[in-house]
């Protein structure tokens, strides 16, 4: 019966015993392990599995221009019917169930009231597929500006050769970024909090003390013509496209980590948003947007109500490569889609058929603490890092912490220990020096570092280290080894239990 063999095809699959095309483009998988599905499956739920595969191969397949027609698909909220469709057919056919069966194709309740930054990214927003934000400690705001006349709905129209500054006060947190986007959303130039020079008369707390008599000011820009030789400071020239040619647009966001007030609610970092304005290429203000408050007393943020049913199909790289990391931020895609440039990403599956407890074990970089530990103390090894748990399907950030969060042993060392709450060990507690991060009501699930900044001589090392899998002495210790047991096996051994493996994904084309 096609219901039969449906079950067992998705059994198969689930307990890792058909082989899935892989390739360093994440969505070969992802697309692998739908059709595979799509073969045997019933009528009831065909439609939904073949409009799932047409979305997995389309992202697989993007290029150029096809980039900007995806993106939108990936965000769409009915995904989360079509999905919620097929969870509920499995549930009724095979009884597995993983969560509480609710989903909802949402909508975003409110909106910015900053018109210059109409983009929003807190823990309240856009926490789904595809953004898989670092919920943890952060907060983003955007805006897209387009380069020439006719702007589109939603861009702010820039003069050709014009140019857009931003005036503001540096933000009250661990890091912030002025992070531009060309139109193929591949990153260009970053300017980054330390390297922003301040206004006369101001300095700039991520390189000193802020003296008595100073203010904390600074102007960036943006400029859209080609970089001269001689490049402006505080400056991001993007008239042209990372890969050449004209930059019809660009995509902007202010990025932020670790504010001083904490994540949620959502904030500003304590200070305002930037001013901004627009000149056209002779110099002359075409627009202008006072700095404001995005999220006052009184105001409430707005609320992403999309929701995702635990899809009960694994992830392909749960099967393919779990325990393994990869330094990709994009799915291995050929185009950034906006993944930050000053961030050293690290991502590791993790999968319920090789056992329920996932463990991550490394020593610990010295981080700062603002406002208790300044950002540019010579101590600091890192600027920091964050930890976050998602299921590739559901898309959400499931839990996050950031680094001073984290117990260390008395070695130094760190020990993550994942798992859902009903699968976590008595003994993964901050008192045994274990840090437990759920892995949400989901079959498996991506685990994803993010470390700060990206060109830091020592997350460079651990860049090479991860991309081949041969580590200098000094950087060894900090590389995380990963791997997985049961929950008796951890509450009897601890990590002792897990046979740790400096696992890459440079081991791919050997398996």
């Amino acid at each position: 019966m096609p219901q039969s063999q449906f079950s067992q095809r998705l059994k198969a699959l689930q307990d890792g015993e058909i082989a899935i095309k892989h390739d360093y483009n994440e969505f070969v998988g992802h697309a692998d392990v739908i059709a595979q599905l799509l073969e045997v499956a019933p009528a009831a739920i065909k439609d939904d599995l073949q409009a799932l595969y047409d979305l997995m191969a389309e992202a697989r397949d993007a290029q150029g221009m096809a980039v900007l027609g995806i993106f939108p698909k990936l965000c769409e909220p009915e995904l989360a019917n079509v999905e919620g469709r097929i969870s509920d057919y499995i549930a009724e056919t095979t009884g597995q169930r993983l969560d509480d069966g609710q989903y909802e194709a949402g909508r975003l309740i409110g909106e910015s009231r900053c018109p210059a930054w109409p983009g929003i990214g807190s823990p309240l927003t856009n926490n789904r597929f595809p953004y898989l934000l670092d919920t943890s400690a952060s907060n983003y705001f955007s805006t897209r500006f387009w380069h020439g006349d006719n702007a589109p709905p939603g861009f702010l129209q820039v003069p050709t050769g014009g140019k857009v500054v931003f005036k503001g006060e540096y933000l009250r947190c661990r890091y912030f970024a002025f992070h531009p986007s060309d139109f193929d959303t591949n990153n260009l130039k970053t300017i980054i909090d330390e390297d922003i020079v301040p206004d006369d008369g101001s300095q700039n707390p991520f390189t000193q003390v802020v003296e008595e008599g100073y203010n904390r000011r600074f102007t960036t820009q943006l400029v859209f013509t080609p970089e001269p030789e001689m490049p402006e400071s505080n400056t991001s020239y993007v008239g042209i496209k990372r890969n050449g040619g004209f930059n019809p647009a660009v995509f902007l966001i202010l990025r932020t980590t670790d504010s001083v007030l904490g994540a949620m609610p959502p904030n500003s970092t304590g200070v305002l948003l930037p001013s901004v304005t627009i000149y056209d290429a002779e110099g002359k203000q075409v627009s202008h947007y006072d700095e404001i408050d995005p999220y006052p007393a009184g105001i409430e943020p707005a609320v992403e109500t999309t929701r995702f049913a635990s899809l009960p199909i694994p992830d392909a790289r749960a099967i393919n490569w779990p325990a393994r990391f990869s330094t990709k931020a994009n799915w291995g895609l050929p185009y950034d889609i906006l993944a930050s440039d000053d961030l050293l990403y690290l991502v590791s599956p993790y999968s319920q058929h090789l056992g329920n407890v996932f463990v991550v074990r490394a020593k610990a970089f010295s981080t700062p603490h603002p406002p208790k530990t300044a950002v540019y103390a010579e101590c600091n090894e890192a600027r920091g890092f964050t930890v976050t748990t998602y299921n590739f399907w559901a898309g959400i950030c499931n839990d996050a912490v950031v680094d001073h969060q984290i117990a260390h042993d008395e070695d130094g060392y760190y020990n993550l220990v994942v798992s859902t709450k009903e699968n976590r060990p008595t003994n993964a507690t901050a008192e045994h020096g274990y840090t437990w991060v759920d892995w949400g009501d989901y079959l498996d699930g991506q685990l994803t570092f993010r470390f700060l900044l990206r060109q830091n001589p020592r997350l460079k090392a651990l860049k090479v280290a991860i991309e081949t899998g041969k580590a200098d002495a000094d950087i060894a210790d900090f590389v995380p080894r990963a791997g997985h047991c049961n929950k008796a096996e951890f509450e009897q051994q601890g990590h002792q239990a897990v046979e740790f493996e400096m696992r890459t994904l440079a081991d791919l084309d050997k398996d």
